[in-house]
């Protein structure tokens, strides 16, 4: 038996819990927060067997995990008279997402 401790940032663990409890884990979740930037973040708890680790890593980081996206991003432009309050966006190249996952042997396991 294995506890998996993965922390997934909040914008992800909607869809990532959903997805872990339709193949049929159970998930608790505990909010938390931290790191660099102390953004929100959100620690799920799935108790499972050993040879479903693998499966339900996969769908954290299919949901969970870091991807690119495209951000846009106002561009200060010069004020005068041949641009008054033009406000030029330029679009950025940005990484979002992410998790940190945790894989601890459990000796003792009970449902109540």
């Amino acid at each position: 038996m294995k506890m998996i401790m993965a922390i997934v940032g909040k914008d992800d663990e909607m869809e990532t819990s959903a997805q872990l409890v339709a193949k049929g884990y159970f998930v608790t979740k505990i909010a938390t927060s931290g790191g660099f930037l102390k953004r929100k973040h959100v620690t799920l708890m799935i108790g499972t067997e050993d040879e479903k680790v693998d499966q339900a890593i996969s769908i954290i980081q299919k949901y969970a995990g870091e991807r690119k996206t495209v951000k846009y991003t106002n561009l200060a432009a010069p004020s005068g008279p041949i641009s008054p309050g033009l406000n030029y966006t330029v679009p950025i190249n940005v990484e979002v997402g992410g998790s940190t996952i945790f894989v601890m042997n459990v000796e003792r396991f009970e449902k109540m």
